[in-house]
């Protein structure tokens, strides 16, 4: 399984699989345990373990698809500075305070 043409990602032989929250998030197994497939993505991107990244960092799939987790696709930041770029995408889904 590939992010991209430079990282490999995962246990091999596990697949990402849905994780049945209705919005296609993945998870993959890491460490003994399922995390969000994305996180992994960006924790190697970063080159950091999955259970280094703070818990309060917020991943954002750019094109609103959340079973693409390629790394172009990704963004990440904090719980307020995504609430931000989700209030500019729709406005109704968060009331942000400053």
């Amino acid at each position: 399984m590939k992010v991209s043409e430079h990282m490999i990602v995962g246990t091999p032989g596990r697949e990402p699989q849905p994780i049945g929250d209705g919005h296609g998030s993945q998870r993959i197994w890491h460490n003994g345990k399922y995390i969000l497939y994305y996180r992994k993505v960006i924790s190697d991107a970063l080159g950091i373990d999955p259970d280094d990244l703070p818990d309060d960092i917020y991943v954002h799939h750019v094109d609103g698809d959340r079973s693409n987790n390629s790394l172009d696709n990704l963004m990440f930041g904090t719980r307020k500075a995504h609430e931000r770029l989700e209030t500019m995408i729709d406005p109704k889904k968060y009331c942000v305070k400053d």
